[in-house]
């Protein structure tokens, strides 16, 4: 008795060179895991939590008399609503968009000393009801908006893992 067994490695070849391509052309992967980590970054900042879930530093008294609609940093939604990333070749990017919100997301990311707001056009500030000349600003406490922490890794592994099953599903 004779048992014949012809290997045909055609499957295995596609799937190697989509595997491949897939990992010499990274780009839609990491605007899979980009799109994650931009939804995940975003509620955090609706929240007012840093990357590692604390809480970030609550609005002082002066300004909620301010009216402010919600937390720190949603006064105007307009730096937290530049928030993006950008795929580079091989490299995944976040930031802020435009140099005015990219140091505002500096400052309350590293939080500044206290600092004096001086009228830039005109001879006077205008601040809740009064009218100054300047304004002896105390500084911002530091309000984490970007890291990397542990369940963001995680969250970038599933994203990867199912990206990558995705692909060979198509083979």
């Amino acid at each position: 008795m004779l048992l014949k067994i012809d290997y045909q490695d055609f499957h295995l070849q596609q799937v190697i060179g989509v595997l491949s391509h897939e990992l010499q052309n990274p780009q839609n992967l990491l605007g899979s895991i980009g799109e994650s980590l931009l939804r995940v970054n975003n509620e955090r900042h609706l929240a007012g939590k840093a990357p590692d879930g604390s809480d970030w530093a609550p609005l002082k008294e002066s300004s909620k008399l301010e009216k402010r609609k919600g937390g720190p940093l949603n006064k105007t939604f307009e730096m937290l609503q530049s928030f993006n990333y950008q795929v580079d070749n091989n490299a995944l990017l976040f930031g802020f968009d435009g140099a005015r919100n990219a140091q505002l997301a500096y400052w309350h990311h590293s939080g500044t000393d206290p600092y004096v707001i001086k009228p830039m056009n005109g001879k006077a500030l205008k601040f809740g009801d009064h009218i100054v000349k300047k304004v002896n600003h105390p500084g911002l406490p530091a309000r984490e908006l970007l890291g990397y922490p542990e369940s963001d890794q995680r969250l970038v592994d599933d994203v990867a893992n199912d990206y990558l099953l995705a692909v060979l599903n198509r083979v």
